[in-house]
């Protein structure tokens, strides 16, 4: 903290508990989270940091463990003083501890800053380590105490101006300790498979109606039904979300044709973990008047007893659970149709070794998957899973064997995106502790939850790629010209029933392919690629995409097309890769393979032309 020459102010009090330090200790009529973001943003450190004789002109922040910052303070003689430190720890809205130096003056020390809040105040401790006792005196005697004591007094100001007194009369804040692990109470705000069974409603009231996409820009809508039987429709959007710790949505009532009511507010979660329990942080602001602020307390108060009452149930499930997780270089869709589609599940399902026939497959709320595992010591075992819930392509719960019967377990799947890849969390839940350890001890149960995942990491880069082979009746010149030359490749190019009214191609390494595919119902399918190698009449290689409907690409393919020539025939083989996929592009993907299969089919009649 910078030295200056005016008066030190009441408000401070500061102590030195050993010969190195100083302590630094201030209460400010503010809540704790516009303190932190006040000592830790540009945009507000410019407003109070230093005294008026030597304010602050130019910082930089790079908030982050191991981040630097750099403050620039301008001195009543108009010279220029510089600071600069690196964050060792960041806890925020509770603790920051960097190094401090100065760029004129030898020596460092490492500052602790802490925030504890209490009805609505909050205290800052602030304690400085230095290296010697002779460094610490010499700071003291410059003025260290007056500088601090005008600088937290221009605090105390900016923050005045951030929270008025009405914003603060009309500011809701809510403080709870969870018994529960800081990572979970998140989870019960972010995931489906939690908020399902709370959804922020209070006690007695039941959610008729959900939809939301939990990411920054994503949205939530919520229909609440009163115990008297009367719906509430409410709806957010999302502005924040880093877990573990924040969360930042609007919140807005909606009127009887589900029009916005009034003007929205904004909700803050702040989670801390307090020796693992955690210490949630409800703020709600925006609101306009003491009635409606006093009215969401009300309501949020119940809500976080739904909430702590699941948290106890959620802790003690634990130890009847298996989870399991794993991230996939795999779109979403394409993950939760390998785990659904007859086709694709029974080549990956079960530990390795593990083989399965499907008896009966109906993938629907209620409906029935019957199938045979065989073992690799050739011993059956009959399975029955019953599907409960199916939320394409989010979420899967459904029912292994019959409820009551040895063996039977609960799994919850969770679909998530994590940008173009899926991570996906399986929860096996079952009767007993005891019967978890049995699975486990008798069958290798995580064990074999892991090996099943890998097979499904197996199956899902097939399903991303193609390999397929065909003999033509033609020599191999022609076929390769067959690919190289626009005329005859618009000819073929596509399954059936497609035309390509667009069809360039520039057939040498770099070169560009553009392709318009028409379907039967007139719709247009854009496509790109380029070149990459070209050996004639042996081997092509090149890229391919389809493109959205602003041009950009939903996926790219590398395709390698080999010619052999087969006594006047040609083998041909066609190897695509599949990468850089959207979400999107699932659908597009699932019919790679017959797409490719009805194109070869056209050009074995082209080539016999």
């Amino acid at each position: 903290m910078p030295a200056g020459t005016a008066k030190a102010s009441s408000a401070l009090m500061v102590t030195m508990p050993s010969d190195r330090e100083i302590v630094l200790t201030r209460v400010f009529h503010a809540p704790r989270h516009l303190v932190f973001e006040a000592l830790t943003k540009p945009e507000h450190l410019l407003h109070w940091f230093g005294p008026h004789s030597c304010p602050l002109v130019a910082c930089e922040v790079d908030l982050r463990i191991g981040g630097a910052w750099r403050y620039i303070l301008r001195g009543p003689d108009g010279k220029d003083m510089g600071m600069r430190g690196v964050y060792r720890e960041i806890t925020p809205y509770d603790r920051l501890i960097s190094t401090e130096s100065f760029d004129d003056y030898p020596g460092e020390s490492l500052n602790t800053v802490t925030l504890t809040e209490e009805a609505g105040k909050t205290t800052l401790t602030s304690g400085v380590l230095y290296q010697s006792k002779e460094q610490r005196d010499a700071v003291i005697r410059s003025g260290m105490e007056q500088g601090a004591g005008e600088t937290y007094d221009r605090l105390a100001e900016h923050l005045n101006t951030l929270a008025t007194p009405q914003s603060r009369e009309h500011e809701l804040a809510i403080t709870r300790v969870f018994d529960a692990p800081r990572e979970l109470v998140f989870e019960c705000w972010t995931q489906p498979e939690h908020l399902r069974h709370w959804q922020g409603a209070p006690r007695g009231f039941t959610v008729t109606s959900y939809e939301s996409d939990i990411r920054p820009g994503g949205f939530f809508r919520i229909c609440m039904r009163s115990p008297e039987g009367v719906d509430s429709w409410l709806q957010g959007g999302y502005r924040e979300i880093v877990k573990p710790e924040r969360l930042v949505f609007t919140h807005s009532w909606l009127d009887a044709s589900r029009k916005p009511a009034g003007k929205p507010t904004l909700v803050t979660i702040t989670l801390i973990e307090r020796g693992g329990k955690t210490e949630l942080t409800l703020r709600q602001s925006g609101f306009t008047s003491v009635e409606s602020r006093d009215g969401h307390k009300v309501g949020w108060s119940s809500a976080l007893d739904v909430l702590a009452d699941y948290l106890a149930e959620s802790e003690g499930e634990a130890a009847r659970a298996i989870v399991v997780t794993r991230l996939f270089d795999a779109p979403r869709t394409l993950v939760f149709d390998a785990f659904t589609d007859s086709k694709h599940v029974g080549n990956w399902w079960g530990p390795r070794g593990f083989t399965i026939t499907t008896q009966a497959m109906d993938v629907r709320v209620g409906g029935v998957w019957l199938f045979v595992m065989h073992g690799p010591d050739g011993v059956d075992y009959p399975n029955k899973i019953t599907y409960l819930e199916i939320m394409k392509p989010e979420r899967l719960v459904y029912d292994h064997g019959d409820a009551g019967a040895q063996g039977y377990f609960r799994t919850t799947v969770t679909f998530a995106e994590e940008g173009l890849k899926t991570r996906i969390t399986m929860r096996l839940l079952f009767q007993s502790v005891e019967e978890r350890e049995r699975v486990v001890k008798k069958y290798n149960a995580i064990e074999g939850a892991n090996q099943t995942l890998d097979r499904l990491s197996e199956q899902l880069e097939k399903m991303q790629e193609l390999i397929a082979s065909r003999v033509f009746d033609a020599p191999r010149e022609m076929v390769f010209h067959a690919w190289t030359e626009a005329e005859r490749l618009k000819r073929w190019w596509g399954p059936k029933g497609f035309t390509n009214p667009v069809c360039e191609v520039d057939a040498r390494p770099g070169g560009a392919i553009r392709i318009h595919m028409r379907g039967p119902d007139g719709n247009v399918y854009p496509m790109t690629g380029v070149f990459q190698e070209i050996v004639p009449p042996e081997r092509l290689v090149f890229t391919s995409s389809a493109l959205d409907e602003k041009g950009e690409p939903l996926f790219e393919l590398l395709n390698t097309v080999t010619f052999a020539d087969q006594g006047g025939k040609t083998k041909l083989t066609l190897h695509a890769m599949v990468s850089k996929v959207k979400p999107e592009a699932a659908q597009h993907l699932a019919g790679m393979d017959e797409g490719w299969n009805m194109s070869l089919d056209r050009l074995t009649e082209e080539v016999k032309a």
